[in-house]
């Protein structure tokens, strides 16, 4: 493990969040969704353009991106209090909240979709350098391996939560470094393989009912399709809170297995 592992990584995961931010940025485009700002990276501005309506900046760190929808998050006071709508005032048409539940399960699905076709693309390569000379015969490699990678997730998770798979399996940031310099040495064409895996897992993961990932807003979205109505401010908070609770005991047990595996 070197610093040019660690770069290749943190390349590699930036260019998958952006990717699925992508994915967000042009659903919301489509669907008429005022998107205030598309950032590659995070923290300090160090570049931005403004085009037609959408901010564009380069940021510090290189550890992701985001897509900035108007009315996209809930308003808060200083104290963290949840500030209450004026319903004199009225709602953007151009804004997220404006936007029909359908429109909204588009846009947040969007990303899982991208990071999904960025896989398919990159073992269609994959497919063309180990063999497979007719594209054809590529592209359906390609969605033989999209589906098998898939599969595997799923079967993953579930061995986990049914005890055949122990939790220290878990990897977070220090195991994805140690998986890179692996694949490295076996070759680009692995390596993109091995991208191709990671986009398809965030792609997965990002559609679980937990907060801070789209799955936890489509989860809610999905409550107010099957109830006919939108549920409380109060309720989605109640909602988030308890998700919140589980996203961080499992933030903690992978860092917990990270610092294992160093120390080992």
């Amino acid at each position: 493990m070197n610093l040019y592992t660690i770069l290749i990584t943190l390349l590699i995961l930036c260019v998958l969040v952006i990717v699925h931010e992508l994915g967000h940025f042009m659903v919301a485009k489509k669907t008429g969704i005022f998107v205030e700002e598309f950032a590659i990276g995070m923290g300090p501005k160090l570049f931005s353009k403004q085009g037609k309506e959408t901010l564009f900046t380069v940021r510090a760190f290189p550890v992701g991106g985001f897509c900035k929808m108007r009315g996209e998050e809930p308003a808060f006071d200083e104290e963290g209090n949840l500030l209450p709508k004026d319903p004199n005032i009225p709602i953007d048409p151009r804004s997220f909240e404006a936007k029909s539940r359908g429109e909204k399960l588009l846009v947040l699905v969007a990303g899982s979709a991208m990071n999904i076709i960025f896989a398919l693309v990159c073992l269609i390569v994959v497919a063309l350098f180990t063999g497979h000379t007719n594209i054809f015969d590529a592209i359906g490699t390609a969605f033989l391996n999209t589906w098998r990678f898939s599969g595997l997730i799923f079967q993953s998770f579930g061995m986990l939560f049914t005890g055949q798979v122990g939790l220290d399996q878990l990897a977070g940031p220090i195991g994805m470094v140690s998986m890179v310099d692996t694949f490295l040495q076996s070759g680009l064409v692995i390596l993109l393989a091995f991208t191709a895996m990671l986009s398809v897992n965030l792609g997965i993961i990002n559609l679980f009912p937990l907060p801070a990932l789209d799955g936890g807003r489509i989860f809610i979205l999905l409550i107010e399709m099957v109830v006919r109505r939108k549920l409380s401010p109060e309720w989605e908070l109640k909602i988030n809170y308890f998700g919140f609770i589980a996203l961080i005991a499992l933030a903690v047990l992978i860092a917990v297995n990270d610092i294992m595996r160093l120390a080992a």
